[in-house]
Parts: structure tokens; C-alpha cells; sequence
């Protein structure tokens, strides 16, 4: 089982740990025997780390030929215990297959990530080192387990849908999710899950790399809190104008109501107050609501949300000139966290209108649509478009970047990275276009929302 197992890993290490190694080849051509100076007299060529070998041959692990390769203990730095030292020669399809496998058997075992296979039942077939690290269990205890000894029991679905993947030939690319460590902790990793296969090509099982994002989400999650704060303190600006108009409103009506002397006149002045007061009720539940909604999943219809949040923003738009125009051709019903989709909105509203200087106009659309990738996902698009200066070209692959901004009096250069995060994690896509020619500028984002948060 080892062989396989090692030769799906291959080119997965290979490509993410290309970066890492000590001495990458240049110009390699597989036609041609390589050999490097003796920069290691003992073996006469170069020093590389297994990701060296691999980021020049990321071929399956049966063409590589490992006749002059062998392994010493590494003494520097840490993350690497050892080090291949090789002369990389022409790819041969007679490789010594004992030494190939003892190569990858180090690539494996020096790796950071948690590398792991299963057969198609779930049962632990190789853990490496780092697995033992970042799990606290032996390979000892988990040879033999069912993976699940890991999985929280809410999530064991999952794990039958990944292994249901696997068995159908698909693979498993960045899954973030929850997995459990002897002790009990929680951590947050990120999953590469691929079939392996015997040599008649059957799918005999999966290999998993685990990588730990624990910290990488929790910083995230600061960034998301600190974005998430400064959008409630511009809504609560923006309603507090709002509410402004409303309250004056209220003032005068109601000193009108106490000087009538008809009772018909009163009760219709009261009647207007009633109103005014709904008015700014609704206003202060869409503040409260945008700060305190829970992260549960419900049923929501963007179009509805929409609606209430250009409500909030028409007062700003209108004192800049803006006009607000919204277009719901259908608002289909979706499965979503209806604080994280109104965040997305009002992010996007507001960017557009701090884009348009002077006149000009936004508009917001809600439709019907598929996925631009998986055209049987079916879900909803939202679309903000406004007639802005536009977006320069060099600028526009860094504006999801976290702290990049072109608003450098009034932004925090989060909102759009916020906004991709949400989207992102309701199986979603955004997209930007944008044009910056005279006369014809303009700048539209689109999102698609499918129906449910899909696996």
C-alpha cells in the first residue's frame, strides 16, 4: 500500500513546497542526463532538499529514477530532518523501486503538513510525523482506526461525502474544516484529500494532507471583527442622518397635534408622528440587526435585504447626487447567514457611492443565475454597478487584498476582503469589471450566491 500511497502524494508536495527548496535546478531537460559541481564532495553533486528533487521532477513517482540517490540525516535547519543529496538523472522508467519509495518515505515524513491515508472505509493506513504532531496521536494508535476518531460527530457527514468523492475519482481541493486532537482541542485545517489507486489503476483509497490554519483563521477573524466594527460605525453615521429628518418631523407634528384644537386634525397629526416613529424604529433595527445577527444559517432573500438597506443609504446618495435604482427580476429563496449577506451589500453599496463624484448612478440588481464554473448550481446574482471614475487595470487583482485601498481618507482596506471572505465561504464567487475611459467609466461587482452552502 506504501507505493501508491506515496506516488499520489507526489505532486501535491511537490508544488506546495516547491519554494522551500535549497538549491532548485534551472532550465531542466528531462532529455538530458544532469549532474551538478561537486559542491558535495562525498557524493559529487549537489545538496538538495527532497522538495528540490520533486520541484524538478514532478513526474509520477514510477518514472523517477533513484539509482544515485541517497539519504542523510539533516542536521539544519529544523523543519527539514532530512535532506535528499543526488545527482538527478535522466528519467528512466526502470527506477529501483526500494529506493524510490524510501525517497518519498522522507519527503513524507519531513513534511510540516499532516499526510495521511485511508482505504475507502474510513481506516488509517500510514500517519506520518508531522500527523503525530499536530494530532497527539502515534501512528501506533491510529494505524487501523477509523479516521473518525479525529472528526467532531457533528461532521462525520462530511467525511462520507469525502470518501464518496474519492471512490467516484474526484478529489477534495482546500476543504476548511474542524478536526480534534487527543486532548480534545479543536484546530482548524485546511484539506487536499486524493484517490490512490493500485497499479491495475483501481481506487483502492484516499491521501489526505492536513495543514493547520488555527491561527490563520483566528487572525482572519480579528481582521473580520475590526472591518466588521467600522462598517457599523459608517451605517450608524449614515443612520443617524437618517434618523435626523424623521425626528424633525416628529417635533413638528406633534407640537402641531398639542395646539389643534380639532380632534380629527389631532389624530391625524398623531397618525403622521406614528409613522414618523416607524420609520426610525426600523432604521434602528437595521443597526442593531447588522451588528448583533447570529451566525446561523436561514432561509433569506437578497432581494428583501436589499430593499431595507437602500432605504438606509438614500439619504447619503441623494446628497451627493447619486441616484439608487434597484432591479429584482426574481429573489429566489437561499440558505445563508443573513448578517454575513447584509454586510456584503451594504459593503458593496457604499463603496459604489463613494465612487461616484458628483452626479451619477448606482445600480442594484438582484436575478435568477448558475454558477459562471458549475452550471447545474443554481443560485442567485447580485449585481452593483455604478458610473464611477472606474478602477485603473494595474489596481484591480489587489482589491481583495486585506489593507489595500484607493480610498485612503475613508477606507480601511477590508470591505472588499470581507466581502470575498463571505462569499467564499458560502460556496460563492465574486467578480469585478471595470472601465476607466472618459465619459464611459464605471465599475460593476458580481456576486453569485448558490442556494445552499454546498460541500
Amino acid at each position: 500500500m506504501l507505493q501508491p500511497v506515496l506516488t499520489a502524494f507526489v505532486e501535491y508536495v511537490a508544488c506546495s513546497l516547491k519554494a522551500l527548496a535549497l538549491e532548485p535546478f534551472q532550465d531542466y531537460d528531462a532529455s538530458k542526463q544532469h549532474t551538478c559541481s561537486a559542491v558535495h564532495p562525498t557524493i559529487g553533486g549537489c545538496r538538495f532538499s527532497p522538495q528540490a528533487i520533486l520541484s524538478m521532477t514532478v513526474k509520477p513517482a514510477s518514472l523517477i529514477d533513484t539509482s544515485s540517490v541517497e539519504l542523510q540525516p539533516k542536521d539544519t535547519p529544523e523543519q527539514h530532518r532530512h535532506e535528499a543529496s543526488a545527482a538527478v538523472r535522466h528519467i528512466l522508467p526502470s527506477a529501483d523501486q526500494s529506493l524510490e519509495a524510501e525517497l518519498l518515505s522522507a519527503i513524507v515524513s519531513s513534511s510540516d503538513d499532516a499526510i495521511v491515508s485511508k482505504d475507502l472505509n474510513g481506516v488509517v493506513t500510514s500517519w506520518n510525523s508531522a500527523a503525530e504532531k499536530m494530532f497527539g496521536y502515534t501512528a501506533e494508535e491510529m494505524v487501523g482506526s477509523p479516521i473518525t476518531k479525529i472528526i467532531p460527530p457533528e461532521l462525520h457527514k462530511d467525511e462520507t461525502k469525502i470518501l464518496s468523492t474519492i471512490a467516484s475519482g474526484g478529489r477534495i481541493d482546500h476543504f476548511e474544516t474542524v478536526r480534534v486532537t487527543k486532548e480534545g482541542q479543536p484546530i482548524e485545517v485546511s484539506l487536499t484529500v486524493s484517490p490512490v489507486k493500485d497499479e491495475s489503476g483501481k481506487i483502492v483509497g484516499a491521501a489526505k494532507i492536513a495543514r493547520d490554519i488555527t491561527q490563520k483563521k483566528k487572525t482572519e477573524r480579528s481582521l473580520h471583527t475590526a472591518e466588521r466594527l467600522a462598517s457599523v460605525g459608517r451605517l450608524a453615521a449614515t443612520v443617524a442622518h437618517e434618523i435626523n429628518n424623521p425626528l424633525e418631523a416628529l417635533t413638528n407634528l406633534i407640537y402641531l397635534a398639542r395646539h389643534s384644537e380639532d380632534p380629527e386634525e389631532r389624530v391625524a397629526y398623531l397618525a403622521q408622528a406614528e409613522e414618523e416613529l416607524g420609520r426610525i424604529a426600523h432604521l434602528t433595527r437595521q443597526t442593531l440587526g447588522f451588528y448583533r445577527e447570529t451566525k446561523e444559517i436561514s432561509s433569506i432573500r437578497v432581494g428583501t435585504l436589499v430593499a431595507s438597506l437602500l432605504l438606509v443609504f438614500s439619504s447619503r446618495a441623494k446628497n451627493k447626487g447619486v441616484e439608487l435604482y434597484s432591479e429584482v427580476s426574481a429573489d429566489p429563496e437561499i440558505r445563508a447567514v443573513p448578517g454575513e449577506i447584509r454586510q456584503l451589500i451594504a459593503n458593496l453599496i457604499s463603496n459604489s457611492i463613494d465612487a461616484v463624484n458628483g452626479s451619477g448612478k448606482i445600480r442594484v440588481r438582484v436575478s435568477d443565475a448558475v454558477d459562471w464554473k458549475q452550471r447545474e448550481r443554481k443560485g442567485v446574482r447580485l449585481t452593483v454597478a455604478d458610473s464611477g471614475a472606474g478602477i485603473e487595470q494595474e489596481l484591480r487583482g489587489q482589491l481583495f487584498e486585506p489593507f489595500f485601498t484607493t480610498k485612503k481618507q475613508v477606507g480601511t482596506g477590508l470591505g472588499l476582503w470581507v466581502c470575498k471572505s463571505i462569499v467564499e465561504q458560502h460556496r460563492g464567487s465574486i467578480r469585478v469589471k471595470s472601465s476607466t475611459l472618459p465619459d464611459k467609466s464605471w465599475t460593476v461587482f458580481s456576486v453569485f450566491l448558490p442556494r445552499d452552502i454546498q460541500y
